[in-house]
């Protein structure tokens, strides 16, 4: 479904070239049409400049970007949003704030459609339509389809950014530590949201996630990033019996680089 080759990135903050960040050296990875892949690694490891390669957000040095066989490297962030859904760390980027919960939802089944007046877009079958969608949450977001968005909690807003993200079938799902700032309970509740929605809608999805236990948990695939590369990928039944201790063993064997303790103490 989406095919990397050899992408590599690198980062000069300073015009000193002793300053360079190699983000990426040379990644390839093919994710399937049936693949709900969990992403860890330390700090600075690549996860997020790869996420962002291939939203659109941060172009590549070098490599090539295949979505159904199709070139997209010089492609554009905001058309690559008609194909790539994504959820960032922070509940609050999801969502415009001072607007409702229904022109949220309204701006975001809109997107890949030519633009027709707004309000053209805010009927009665919509409202019944996204009352539909939100019921299923159990958090009681049908009943305030008019509330202003920057009344919801983090956990509300980072929820509903999750169904905005996959609404309309994406070809792709991209989720950057987003439950990373919510609270454990929270954080359960939006992670269960997420798995039921990538196996009811088979949403490929590629996320980063600093919790090792979601990592082992969810998802058929996991791969394990460090400098830049990809050091470890596991799937099927092989994925299913690694244990935490696993995958330590497998990061420091593999690398110089440390765990951040935020891994350690989840």
């Amino acid at each position: 479904m989406l095919e990397l080759k050899n992408l590599t990135k690198t980062f000069r903050p300073t015009g000193n070239p002793e300053d360079d960040k190699k983000a990426l050296r040379g990644v390839s990875l093919t994710i399937k049409d049936d693949d709900f892949i969990t992403v860890i690694g330390s700090n600075g490891s690549g996860k997020t400049t790869l996420l962002n390669v291939i939203a659109g957000t941060v172009a590549p040095d070098e490599g090539e970007l295949l979505l159904d066989g199709k070139d997209i490297a010089k492609m554009s962030a905001v058309k690559r949003a008609e194909y790539i859904g994504r959820v960032f760390q922070d509940p609050m980027m999801g969502t415009i704030a001072d607007i409702s919960l229904f022109e949220n939802l309204s701006i975001a089944s809109r997107r890949g459609e030519k633009q027709s007046p707004f309000r053209w877009a805010l009927t009665k079958k919509k409202r019944e339509e996204f009352a539909s969608l939100l019921e299923p949450l159990g958090l009681g977001l049908e009943k305030r389809l008019d509330a202003a968005m920057g009344s919801f909690s983090g956990g509300q807003r980072q929820s509903v950014t999750l169904l905005m993200a996959s609404m309309n079938h994406p070809r792709l799902l991209l989720l950057d530590e987003h439950t990373a700032a919510l609270d454990p309970k929270t954080a359960k509740t939006v992670m269960e949201l997420t798995d039921k929605i990538v196996q009811e809608q088979h949403i490929p999805t590629l996320m980063i996630t600093h919790n090792m236990k979601d990592a082992i948990r969810y998802g058929n695939r996991l791969i394990m990033m460090a400098e830049g590369k990809i050091i470890f990928d596991v799937s099927g039944e092989a994925k299913t019996k690694l244990t935490v201790k696993d995958l330590i063993d497998k990061f420091q064997s593999s690398s110089e680089e440390a765990l951040p303790d935020s891994m350690l103490l989840d």
